[in-house]
């Protein structure tokens, strides 16, 4: 791909169209200064897509239209179109395709910015990734202009690494990074808002499962009620109809029963009435002496009832004293009581109040339900008639899509003849197509694409082993200087201790052998040798004897290293469990040996009877069993004898040691380990310094390598040329060929139509047969919802009826109440009254004591002179009496005998009443039972035999059950289901999402490794290719590249001109920064050349020389890179093979003029090669 022309119109300083064309490799761009040449390189860069207007020298992005001057108007849009050469095909993507490539830009004045692709209006970001990876673009290193070579060569490491980036093609997989990551957090986001759904939805699901199981158990227990309802019911109403026959037998013989004794009380009452005129006759005659009798009886009468009135009275005064106080506290109590149950009742009558309004609430609410089921029983009823017409017409509809399948599989057979003949003549034209010599080329062609793939798989391998040897090669450096620096930590913590050991060694005696000096520990020993060490911190300094000598005078301590225990220790047959002491018998548990197996040289009598036990508790219990000279040493630091204990821990003479023995263990452990990491780290520099020559060889094998591939696709696009020539004689016969091939596209249009639609037919045929499957369910769904839905009418307006019920017998309830309060308020009235009487009553009582007891004596007298006047008058009175009696008492006994009748008949009639009673009790109990089995729609079971107490207390065992179930969501199974499916689906959908997460994840993860592994190839070769073209810039010296860090900080450039030292790029001179710049550049260019690259005045800080150098470099890469460069010097122009002059006729007004390179080469401005 190579830029062919460059066209402006309205931009900056062209006013009017200029067409730019670019012929050759290297066209120079010339002119005065101030004409408009760096317009050029501002327009290209616009037109790819930068979008800040200061790096195009302006304020705003409309300041880059022509502004006008004092002889033009100003213009109302710029434009800038790019054309690139695409005829090999080296673009890539979708536009691969096209041998022209057309980028074309305008802005209007009201900054309206728009892009077009081949005249196809496109986005900014189409723009940009065509060129993503190519080293094109607003800002990469193909365009430098004034000032850019400072700005590259102060760029900070992290701008400097851009460069590098774009020319590893790393920017593609950072536009792909950003894309995945955005879409990572994007499905991150819905993810969790996933997980809020699916969590409410999870505590939805909890109440609805509960809501649901309450319906189930509504539904049952409502059912269960019913039934024993109807059968009590039936029972009774069937106990009440045997009553009322029971009752009517009994009402007959009452009748008979009746009249008999009706009969009988008719004879006594005309017995009666003839022993009364008998009786008055005798009561006529008996008169006189009678008056006399019942005179005198009177007056005794008077008196006695005078005398026992006035004893009686004064009896009744004493007493009533004291009955009045009873009645006084009584009339108290009853009055706090009658108060007290008034306020319970009005309590009561509260509570009930409000009951009745929760019931009421309830009533309307009930109300409110059995109205909701109604218009959803109504809605259910209007959905199940449209689906049942929906059904129809789509069952109908099937039998039209079958007919039409079975047609169209008769027009596809028809036009696969038709295809086939059309195949036979295109067969024999393409045999005449055939060129040898075509052939031949294309597989020349073929085996040099091979040898490309080839060399490029051998060089990707190369760059692969090489990075993988460059990665051991790091980690080996890493290894050995892990090495090095713990075998540093080591020496010097050795340092450290032997330091520790000296300043503790005592500085008198020095020749003689010490205790800590031979003292060897085994590995156990070694692990608890802090224990050991206060154990023996006294004994650490002692001297240490042979047998042979003998203890001295003026020494401290003195040990011998040999013992008679030592043998007894070993070979004693009382030993057990591996050569324990004697006194450490079977069974006890917690014990470690004995310390004489944990030091292994010297043995003696210090510890050869001491046992090791696991703590202080252990010890102490078996201290008693402890003789004399034997110990036991716990792990925890005590030291325990027969009737001793030392805290190691807490006894200064322990803690005298300070660590000497511990140290020397350490010191132990120190040796063996810088042995061990010594040898190691030998290994490893000697394997280190074999990788560095094998690397060294496989990058000279990768350059070699690399130079073979640019050779081979020479070879590849000369034969590209050869062949596209062939190919233009071939048209002809191409021409028929693609007649052929139009009839056979109409063909398979028509063919691939006929198809489709019969396909959409049957995908049509069998979604109608799955929407009519899918269909059925919901119709029967629909159906069974109506039934269930008139159930539910039903129960609801049974509850309904029921909740009336209760608010009635409740109302009921608090009238009665309220009758309650107002006759105890009205019986408490009475008491008070009653309180206040009983006090003046027993004020008047004891007045009328004293004049009673004065009067009773004289009364006494008059009495008995009366009492026998009397007994004479009542003896005569006594012997008429004899026979009036004999009347009198056949007249009683007549009476007696009237009055038993009367019983009787009275009796019979009571019972009579009462059967009548009874009957029509039993007739309205069962008219009674009867309506409320109507209520429940069932019928009166007969022949029903139930215990009737049993099934009651059955009732209200379910009818409590139904009430503590409380409120019920009858549609909770449904919603369950529904809402269970809804999170079955939200988890699937979540697993996906996580799935997508794990995918985006590792595509990052491989993008992250690609960038990193093109990036650091990329580096190495600039950093090789800078290397090679930095001296033959400055004819000498050498420059670097290198990284911060790790491989994603930034690059830092470093250079030596020949005759200085090595320095950062701020110290050099303005022409060494330009040719260092130049370098880095042209470097970038040699690995991933762009398809141009624009240059502006770099040459201007150079002298001759360095502009030669820089020309011949130019010539260099120019066989594979087009550049054009806005030069003022003598030897760039001559450089040129195609010459632009850029001209200002007028004030702020740019025109192309032509050069005529035959007339420059006479003025010798060109040079003849």
């Amino acid at each position: 791909m190579r830029l062919s022309s460059l066209k402006l119109s309205g931009f900056k300083s062209f006013a009017d169209s200029t067409t730019l064309n670019f012929k050759a490799n290297r066209t120079a761009v010339v002119g005065p200064n101030g004409c408009g040449k760096s317009n050029v390189i501002d327009a290209i860069r616009w037109v790819m897509g930068e979008s800040n207007a200061r790096q195009l020298r302006g304020g705003s992005m409309q300041d880059v239209i022509f502004t006008g001057t004092a002889k033009r108007k100003p213009v109302g849009v710029a434009s800038v179109e790019l054309r690139f050469d695409n005829t090999y095909g080296k673009l890539g993507g979708a536009y691969n395709a096209y041998n022209e490539l057309a980028v074309r830009r305008q802005v209007t004045r009201e900054g309206k910015s728009e892009y077009f692709l081949n005249g196809t209006r496109c986005r900014r970001r189409d723009i940009t990734d065509i060129f993503l990876g190519t080293g094109l673009g607003p800002r990469s290193y193909a365009v430098i202009e004034q000032g850019m070579i400072n700005r590259l060569v102060d760029a900070k490491p992290e701008e400097m690494r851009v460069f590098i980036e774009e020319a590893a093609g790393v920017s593609r997989y950072q536009a792909r990074r950003r894309e995945t990551l955005q879409h990572l957090e994007h499905t991150e986001q819905n993810l969790a808002r996933l997980d809020d759904i699916a969590a409410e939805l999870k505590s939805q699901l909890k109440t609805l499962k509960r809501q649901s199981e309450a319906a189930i158990q509504y539904k049952t227990l409502e059912g269960q009620i019913r039934t024993f309802k109807i059968e009590i019911l039936s029972f009774q109403a069937n106990q009440s109809q045997k009553l009322q026959q029971e009752y009517t037998v009994e009402m007959t013989a009452l009748g008979e029963r009746f009249k008999l004794v009706r009969s009988e009380s008719n004879t006594i009452e005309h017995d009666l009435e003839a022993t009364s005129a008998l009786f008055q006759r005798l009561i006529q005659q008996s008169s006189p002496l009678q008056h006399e009798w019942q005179q005198a009886e009177k007056k005794l009468s008077e008196l006695k009832m005078t005398l026992e009135q006035k004893q009686s009275l004064f009896q009744q005064n004493s007493s009533s004293l004291l009955q009045l106080e009873q009645q006084k506290l009584q009339t108290k109590e009853r009055l706090q009581l009658s108060e007290l149950q008034v306020e319970t009742l009005t309590a009561q009558f509260d509570e009930q109040n409000e009951i009745l309004l929760a019931l009421e609430q309830q009533t309307q609410t009930a109300e409110q339900n059995f109205t909701d089921i109604q218009t959803q029983q109504k809605q259910a009823q209007q959905q199940f008639e449209q689906l049942k017409v929906q059904v129809d017409q789509q069952q109908q509809k099937k039998l039209q899509m079958a007919a039409q399948i079975e047609q169209l599989g008769k027009s596809v057979q028809r036009i696969e003849q038709q295809k086939q003949t059309l195949h036979t003549q295109s067969s024999q034209i393409r045999a005449q197509v055939q060129d040898d010599e075509q052939a031949q080329l294309e597989q020349l062609q073929q085996q040099r694409q091979q040898q490309i793939i080839v060399l490029e798989t051998a060089i990707e391998q190369l760059q692969q082993d090489v990075q993988t040897q460059q990665d051991q090669q790091q980690c080996n450096k890493v290894d050995v200087q892990n090495l090095k620096t713990e075998i540093q930590v080591l020496l010097a913590e050795q340092k450290n201790l032997n330091q520790l050991v000296a300043k503790q060694s005592p500085k008198h005696d020095q020749n003689a052998a010490r205790l800590m000096q031979s003292l060897r520990l085994t590995a156990q020993g070694k692990t608890h040798a802090a224990i050991i060490e206060k154990f023996l911190a006294k004994w650490l300094q002692a001297h240490l004897l042979d047998d042979a000598q003998s203890f001295q005078e003026g020494v401290a301590r003195q040990l011998k290293t040999e013992s008679p225990l030592q043998s007894y220790n070993r070979s004693s047959p009382l030993l057990k469990r591996g050569e324990l002491p004697p006194f450490i018998k079977e069974g006890w548990g917690g014990f470690n040996g004995y310390l004489s197996d944990w030091i292994e040289a010297p043995q003696s009598s210090l510890w050869a009877n001491v046992a090791v036990a696991e703590d202080l508790a252990t010890a102490l219990n078996h201290q008693l069993d402890l003789k004399q000279a034997q110990s036991i040493l716990t792990l925890d630091g005590y030291h325990v004898g027969a009737d001793w204990v030392i805290g190691l821990h807490y006894d200064e003479d322990s803690q005298t040691a300070q660590g000497m023995l511990s140290h020397q263990v350490r010191l132990e452990e120190i040796e063996q380990q810088l042995a061990e990491k010594q040898a190691q780290l030998l290994d490893l520099e000697n394997h280190f310094s074999q990788q560095q020559q094998g690397l060294q060889q496989q990058q000279h094998n990768l350059q070699q390598q690399q130079q073979t591939l640019k050779q081979k696709q020479k070879e590849q696009q000369q034969l590209d040329v050869q062949i596209a020539k062939l190919q233009s004689t071939a048209q002809a016969f191409v021409l028929q060929q693609m007649q052929l091939a139009d009839q056979l596209k109409q063909l398979d249009v028509q063919l691939e139509e006929d198809a489709m639609q019969r396909d959409d037919l049957e995908i049509d045929l069998h979604a109608l047969a799955l929407k009519l499957e899918a269909v059925l369910p919901n119709y029967k769904t629909l159906q069974f919802q109506v039934e269930n839905l008139n159930e539910q009418l039903d129960e609801q307006q049974q509850q309904l009826t029921q909740q009336q019920q209760q608010r009635e017998a409740l109302r009921r309830q608090t009238s009665q109440a309220n009758q309650q309060i107002e006759l105890l308020e009205k019986d408490i009235s009475f008491l008070k009254t009653q309180y206040r009487q009983i006090i003046e009553q027993i004020e008047q009582a004891k007045k009328f004591v004293d004049p009673i007891q004065l009067e009773l004596p004289n009364l006494e007298s008059q009495f008995q002179e009366q009492f026998q006047q009397t007994e004479k008058l009542q003896k005569n009175w006594n012997e008429w009496q004899l026979e009036l009696n004999q009347v009198q008492e056949k007249q009683q006994q007549l009476t007696e005998q009237r009055h038993q009748a009367q019983q009787k008949d009275e009796q019979v009639r009571e019972q009579l009443e009462q059967k009548r009673l009874a009957w029509q009790a039993a007739k309205s109990d069962r008219e009674h039972y009867l309506e409320q089995l109507k209520e429940l729609n069932a019928d009166a079971l007969s022949d029903l035999s139930i215990e009737i107490k049993d099934h009651q207390q059955k009732l209200e065992r379910a009818l409590q059950q139904f009430d503590k179930i409380g409120a019920v969501n009858l549609a909770a199974s449904q919603e369950y289901a529904d809402v269970s499916q809804r999170f079955d689906e939200l988890s699937h959908q979540m697993q996906d999402l996580q799935n997508t997460v794990d995918q985006l994840k590792d595509a990052m993860k491989s993008i992250d490794q690609e960038t990193r592994k093109l990036f650091m190839t990329t580096f190495d070769q600039v950093n090789q290719e800078l290397q090679v073209l930095f001296p033959k810039v400055f004819g000498g010296g050498e420059a670097t590249l290198s990284l911060e860090d790790d491989w994603q900080s930034g690059v830092k450039l470093m250079a030596r001109p020949p005759g200085k030292r090595n320095s950062s790029l701020a110290l050099l001179s303005g022409g060494e920064k330009t040719l260092t710049a130049l370098a880095l550049v042209f470097a970038i260019f040699r690995l991933n050349p762009a398809p141009f690259c624009v240059l502006d005045e770099v040459d201007a800080p150079l002298d001759d020389a360095n502009v030669q150098r820089y020309c011949n470099l130019v010539k260099e890469l120019s066989e594979q890179v087009q550049f054009i460069y806005i030069t003022h010097n003598k030897l760039a122009m001559t450089m040129a093979t195609d010459l632009l002059g850029v001209t200002m006729p007028e004030p702020g007004t740019s025109k192309l003029v032509t050069v005529d390179l035959e007339q420059a080469k006479e003025y010798g401005l060109v040079s003849e090669s």
